[in-house]
């Protein structure tokens, strides 16, 4: 890539990026990259490889990400990190709502390369970027600190062919078409009937991840449930004897609080009710693209509006003229109380029959609670 270590080190600094990448199991202990006078040691014999991509004109090697926002390990965005003599250029795939979080950095502009820990950290102008290795198959699935730095151990193989790819691009890229050339002619060896043995039997079939729902109560697959609140968060937990799995809410991916290496807690932001019937659809899937899909409807009735506690009822406007309170008076509490009653002409009449005036009248109907 023509970035050498020497050349990059300058200075910057504002928030950091963190980037996450992996591979798809941990290695043993003693494949690890270690770590020796502060930098990772690359194992050209035994390092995570990328994707090389256009292999002519313009190589590139690809790693897949996963980025950490600042310190907040609930904040994450995934893509791919591509790395070529020109530069390197992140895209954000997953989620959708933090796309901006890609950059692109040109080969002059990195500076101040250094290990952190299981990490590469290096600057571009006055932004200060912290790079992991992590499994893409844990994407969507670190959702705290411990697992993050798990992963981050896990990958530093992966960490180590990073650095080696920023400093000596031309060396990684020679180990990757190596690993990747055509295998020499095959010669087939002399045919030998091999003894009859009896099949190994097939393990059995993954199942789907199981899901229990928490809130609204009573919410059950196919089932409708009745709310009378807006907006309503949908909160329950995902099981899968794989892995934890991916959580969508009406097609958008649900907020998750991993409890285990199998279950993690998931809910929705508020979602809005309309008047009727709101279809909810809630899926899970695990790493072997098995699917649960739980739907149910939500029938949401608004809350009548409530009536005045402080406005008279017509009993009570009866027991005042009894009292001989002038009618005049009356109206006036009406005016300041208001009532709690829709008045028909029946009633109306019956105010009239005991003393009251048009005055007070004008002033019932007026207050009357409109619908």
């Amino acid at each position: 890539m023509g970035l050498s270590l020497r050349a990059l080190r300058k200075g910057g600094a504002v928030p950091f990026l963190c980037l996450i990448i992996c591979t798809a199991s941990a290695a043993p202990a003693q494949q690890k990259a270690s770590k020796r006078g502060g930098t990772m040691v690359f194992d050209a014999n035994n390092f995570t490889q990328p994707q090389l991509l256009n292999v002519g004109a313009d190589p590139t090697l690809r790693y897949p990400i996963g980025s950490l926002v600042g310190a907040l390990c609930a904040s994450m965005a995934y893509g791919w990190l591509d790395i070529s003599h020109a530069g390197i250029h992140f895209k954000v795939v997953q989620p959708l709502k933090r796309l901006d979080q890609g950059f692109d950095i040109r080969a002059g502009e990195i500076s101040d390369i250094k290990i952190w820990q299981q990490s590469i950290r290096f600057r571009s102008g006055s932004k200060k970027y912290t790079i992991f290795y992590a499994p893409e198959d844990r994407w969507e699935s670190i959702h705290n600190c411990p697992a993050f730095w798990d992963v981050a151990s896990a990958g530093e193989r992966g960490t180590a062919s990073i650095q080696e790819a920023l400093s000596n691009f031309d060396s990684v890229l020679a180990q990757v078409k190596a690993a990747t050339a055509p295998p020499p002619p095959f010669v087939a060896p002399p045919v030998v009937t091999p003894a009859v043995t009896a099949p190994e039997p097939k393990p059995p079939p993954s199942a789907p991840p199981a899901i229990l729902l928490i809130a609204p109560s009573g919410a059950g697959s196919n089932q409708v449930v009745d709310a009378n609140d807006s907006p309503l968060t949908i909160r329950g937990f995902a099981m899968d004897s794989t892995g934890i799995p991916v959580v969508k809410i009406n097609g958008a991916p649900a907020n998750m609080r991993p409890q285990s290496n199998q279950a993690a807690e998931f809910w929705s932001e508020p979602l809005p009710l309309q008047p009727g019937a709101n279809p909810i659809e809630i899926t899970a899937a695990n790493a072997a693209q098995l699917e649960t899909k739980l739907v149910f409807v939500v029938r949401y009735t608004p809350k009548p509006a409530p009536v005045p506690p402080k406005g008279l009822s017509m009993q009570e406007i009866i027991s005042l003229l009894h009292g001989e309170v002038p009618s005049s008076r009356v109206a006036e509490l009406v005016k300041e109380r208001g009532i709690k009653f829709s008045p028909t002409d029946a009633e109306l009449n019956q105010i009239r029959a005991e003393g009251g005036t048009d005055e007070l009248i004008q002033a019932i109907q007026q207050a009357a609670p409109h619908p």
